[in-house]
Formats: C-alpha cells, structure tokens, sequence
C-alpha cells in the first residue's frame, strides 16, 4: 500500500511522534509497502530516506494554525500530486481535521491518537478546553481510530462508546557490540553511578521534580543525567537550570541522540520518568531495552509498558521520588533481575518487527 503520514515536526528531531513514524515508515518499507511522510519543518524540501520519501513543510506563524494549514496542504499534495495514495494516517486532531478530503475520494483515512492532549499542563485552561473538544469532534469524525495505549483505548470506549485499535509504540532491540560513544567522558560520567532523565524538557514529565529530588539524597557519589531540550519553552529551561545552580552532581546535556544516547542509556544505573501525563512513552521502551532498572510514576501508561517491573513512585512528589532513588542506589543487586524482565519483555511485545505487521494487520482490514 501506498500510505501518507501526515503530521509532527521535522522528521530528523525525532521527537515522539516523529520517532514513531520514523520507525513504522523504515519498517514498512521492509514489509513492501510505500510511505511518504509530510512533517513541518524550518525548510521546503523533499528527500528520500531508508527507502521512503520526506516532504518537508516550512512552517510559520502560531503552533495549532500551522498544523491545520499544513496538513491541509500536505492533503492536497498527496491527492494531488501522489500518484495512487491508498491511505491517509493523520496523526493528532489538528492535521486530522482534514481527513474527510481523502474520504470524498473514494480513499481510506485513519486517525492515531498519542496521547489524551487536554490534559498536558504546557496548555492554558482555555487551550485545554479547545483540546477537549476537539477530541469529542474526532471521536465522531473519525470510522478508524487508533491508539498508542490500552489506556487511551479504554478512554474512548468509556467516553465516546467508540472502538478503537491499540498500536503501541516500539523500539529495536539494541545492538550489544556497538561501540561507545565519548559522552561519559565528555560529562565525567562513571558507568552505573549516574540516573538518567531522558526526553523533551516539559512539565509533564516532571523534571523539575526529579532535581528537586536528586538533590535531596543524601548519598554525593552519583550524579543526575538531563538529557533533553525544549526551543520552544526556554523560561521552563531556564527554571530546571536554576534548581540546579550549583550543584556540580547534575549534568545536562542537551538533546541526544546515536551512539550518545545509546551509551547514556546503557550505562545509567536507572532510568527515571517521573511523567504525570504520557502516551506509551518510547524512551522508556529503550531504557527497558537496554535492561535498564526504572523508576516510574504510577501512571497506566507506564505500568502498560513495565507490566510489574516498575520501581514506583507517586506523580508530582518529591520525597517518594527521592526515597526511592535512595532505594535503588542502595539495593542495586538485589533488584538486578527487573533487569533482563525488562529487557525480555520489550523483545516479546514492543519491537518495530512485531508492531509494524500488526500495523499492516489493521491497515488491509479497514
């Protein structure tokens, strides 16, 4: 099938939406299918990569117009200028406001959901209204609705009495022998002394509390990774860089990715995501992948992805935080079996091989 995947940012930030079909589009193309995905982006241009085109869109002007307008154009562009475009795939309600085009021409379109958006704390209450509802309006528009999480699933169904199909995100398992990079050395990292934060540096996922916690253990002889950034929200940035004033123990690294990423995550002593609001959070899927211990707020999302192999912390709470970051430095081996059950329970249900047929599953049956 020839599917269009429109909406995200610019393909190569790599963001959560943007990994996800980075990595189903790379996947399909394995499977014989042939994508075409449109993302906004700093520029106009068109590339081809892993075996599958790229249409960037410059984009302008506020965040929620742009999406709208993009997508239309983007719509337009692949009825109009794609020969034979089987299947629309909107991702998130701005771009899929548009799904009804295709469907007057005789084309399939679905929506995926990443996540329940009213509820993030980056929106105003007036924003959130707007938000939800929006997703009432999608939940009526849309015959073919998919989700990342049962959580999301069980949302609509209880809400809107609608039924829709969970595709979770996914990840590939990690090459053992690839090299390391630099990185520890760079940031005077030690392997298995270091906790490690890792995604956008957003209020959601609570970074701001997992300072405020490192920094209240009592224990000088680890450090705190903040791997992350948000362009968009340099005051917030500003904020979780002035919890750390002075404290040489926290490390931040700005955004990474490759053998970077891959090596701050395969030497941390754990992983944390301390997130009041997630999807199916990818990043969490590569620490697990990794055989990475974690310590995860006590949200669905995060249980749908660690099963019972969470250290568990309440959201939004400081001392539980730190009490169970104490816990882990001090306990290690006697928590090292979560190890290879995290590991081997992303290789039985979280990998692109088995989440890209499932995919391809649903796509021929609408």
């Amino acid at each position: 099938m020839k599917i269009a995947f429109i909406g995200g940012r610019d393909i190569r930030t790599l963001g959560g939406i943007e990994n996800y079909v980075f990595n189903l589009a790379t996947h399909l193309v394995q499977l014989g299918h042939e994508p075409i995905v449109y993302c906004e982006s700093n520029r106009n241009a068109t590339e081809e990569v892993n075996g599958f085109k790229v249409v960037y869109h410059k984009s302008f002007g506020g965040r929620f117009l742009c999406k709208i307008f993009l997508s239309f154009k983007s719509t337009l562009h692949a009825l109009c200028k794609e020969d034979g475009v089987d299947l629309f795939h909107y991702n998130a309600w701005p771009p899929s406001l548009w799904s009804w085009i295709p469907r007057l021409f005789g084309r399939k379109a679905l929506f995926e959901g990443h996540g329940l958006e009213w509820k993030r704390t980056k929106y105003s209450p007036f924003q959130q209204k707007i938000m939800h509802f929006m997703e009432r309006l999608t939940a009526a528009m849309h015959k073919n609705i998919l989700v990342v999480s049962d959580e999301q699933r069980e949302y609509f169904a209880a809400h809107y009495s609608r039924k829709c199909v969970t595709i979770p995100t996914a990840v590939d398992m990690p090459n053992a022998s690839a090299a390391d990079s630099d990185v520890l050395s760079r940031y005077e990292l030690t392997p298995g002394r270091y906790f490690l934060y890792l995604g956008r540096l957003v209020q959601d996922k609570n970074p701001d509390y997992l300072i405020k916690a490192f920094r209240q253990m009592s224990s000088d002889d680890y450090k705190l990774v903040i791997a992350g950034s948000n362009d968009q929200l340099p005051k917030y940035v500003e904020y979780l860089h002035s919890l750390a004033d002075g404290d040489s123990r926290i490390v931040f690294t700005g955004a990474v990715y490759g053998a970077d990423k891959a090596t701050l995550l395969k030497h941390c002593l754990a992983f944390c995501i301390p997130s009041t609001i997630e999807g199916l959070a990818i990043t969490l899927l590569e620490a697990m992948s990794y055989g990475r211990l974690c310590i995860a707020s006590n949200i669905d999302a995060n249980r749908e992805g660690l099963g019972d192999n969470g250290i568990w912390v309440r959201p939004e709470n400081v001392e539980d935080l730190s009490e169970k970051m104490e816990y882990v430095a001090s306990n290690y081996q006697s928590l090292k079996t979560l190890e290879e059950s995290n590991r081997n329970r992303v290789a039985q249900h979280f990998t692109w091989d088995i989440v890209a047929q499932r995919y391809v599953d649903y796509i021929t049956s609408i």
